[in-house]
Parts: C-alpha cells; sequence; structure tokens
C-alpha cells in the first residue's frame, strides 16, 4: 500500500482519515482530566516533553476527541513548521502494517483503538519500526487504548509504549455529561431543563456516547412531533 496523503513536504495537516469538526479542546469537558487536556494542547510547542503519550480508558470517555483534538490543535504550528500529522484508527480494516511505513518522518502520529492490534506479530513489528523511527527523527507519539496493561506478544515494544507518558481519561460524572448535553442540545436549538436532564441521566446509559446518539433520536421525535423534550416523551422515545 503507498503512503497516505502527508508525506514531508507538505505544509498543511494532511490526514488519510478525517477529524469530526467537534473534536475540539474547545468542547470538551476537561473535568478530571485537567491536566492531560493541558499537555496535549501543547504537545506541538513544548520540546521538553515526553515521546509521547498512552491514553487508556473504556469506551465512549472521549479518547478519540482528545487524539483528534490534539492532532487539529498542532495543525497551524506543524504547517508552519513544513511538517505534518495524521491520524490513524487501528480497529479500521482499510489499516494494515504497510500503512505505518514511512510515517516516521511525521512530526505526530495518533494511533487510536491500539487494542486493536496488540497480539499479532506483524502488526506489532509495524509498530515498533514506527516508535523506533519517530524517537529517531524526533516526533511524537499519541496512543490510545481500553487498558493500560495489554498482552502484547513483544516484550520490547510492550515496554517501550509503556515508557510513553499515560493518563487515564476519565469518565464524566453526571454534572458533566449534562454539560455536554446541554450544549449539544443548544447548538440544535433545543432547551434541556434541569428535570429532563436528572430523569434521563438516572435512568439512561452511563455512557456518554449512547446519550450523545439518544439525543440525535429525542431531537427528530421533537421535531416531528413539534413540541420541546420533555419527561412523558423521554419515556415514550427512550424507553425509559
Amino acid at each position: 500500500m503507498t503512503l497516505p496523503p502527508g508525506v514531508p513536504g507538505r505544509t498543511q495537516l494532511t490526514l488519510a482519515f478525517p477529524l469530526s469538526s467537534q473534536s475540539r479542546f474547545s468542547n470538551f469537558v476537561a473535568t478530571g482530566n485537567e491536566e492531560l487536556v493541558r499537555r496535549l494542547q501543547q504537545i506541538s510547542q513544548d520540546q521538553r516533553q515526553s515521546r509521547g503519550y498512552f491514553l487508556w480508558g473504556e469506551a465512549g470517555v472521549g479518547k478519540t476527541h482528545l487524539l483528534q483534538a490534539a492532532l487539529q490543535a498542532a495543525s497551524q504550528s506543524l504547517g508552519d513548521a513544513g511538517r505534518t500529522a495524521i491520524y490513524l484508527p487501528l480497529a479500521d480494516s482499510d489499516v494494515v502494517p504497510e500503512f505505518l511505513d514511512g510515517l516516521e518522518r511525521l512530526a505526530l502520529v495518533a494511533l487510536d483503538d491500539l487494542d486493536a492490534w496488540v497480539g499479532e506479530s506483524k502488526r506489532e513489528r509495524a509498530l515498533m519500526g514506527l516508535y523506533q523511527g519517530l524517537v529517531e527523527t524526533g516526533g511524537r507519539l499519541l496512543v490510545a487504548a481500553t487498558r493500560r496493561e495489554l498482552n502484547f506478544h513483544y516484550a520490547d515494544l510492550a515496554s517501550r509504549l509503556r515508557g510513553l507518558t499515560a493518563y487515564p481519561v476519565r469518565a464524566l460524572d453526571d454534572a458533566g455529561k449534562a454539560l455536554v448535553l446541554r450544549r449539544l442540545a443548544g447548538e440544535r436549538g433545543l432547551a434541556l431543563d434541569g428535570a429532563v436532564l436528572d430523569f434521563w441521566l438516572s435512568r439512561g446509559s452511563r455512557a456518554l456516547a449512547d446519550l450523545v446518539r439518544q439525543l440525535d433520536v429525542l431531537d427528530q421525535a421533537a421535531m416531528q412531533a413539534r413540541r420541546r423534550i420533555t419527561v412523558p416523551l423521554l419515556k415514550q422515545v427512550l424507553d425509559l
């Protein structure tokens, strides 16, 4: 497979997988993750930082959001320096080991879903090659996984990735989830009052990603019914 867009010499942040326009630090509720967010905001500027970061946490806590936000925040400085960055979701079937060839020449590489490649020798060899190449060129590596301790095939790779500065991505409490849902609802022209949020969060999914998907469903239902989101509507549409 040929290298993805993003070869050295381009002056803009070029990505093989597009970033979500919503994945920015400005709309990430950082409660419980303040230090991690601060570090990621500075990743392209502070040359005294570690070689990269290892983010871990359960599904839906915002790991992908943070990886993509770090790339988008770094885009201007990387572009000015004539270097590039890339985001790769390793769980995507289109991402094969050959896709990592040459990425060590980039300034910043973000690998999501590390779990999907752990335990398979060819994939781990590609990860080792990328890591060593980035060390030689001074590039930074961001990785995200569901757990800090993974069952690697190669102990050397495990040792190197454990050497990255590690941060757990902490799930939001109900107050943080309420902030996110209110903001997203406001962007849709919807209002969520306290009673609605209290009922929803006490009976709905604990995963923020599920709640966001439910908001999309509620948005459609409210539009069709030409009514605001109320507790009765929540019960009817979400079967709570």
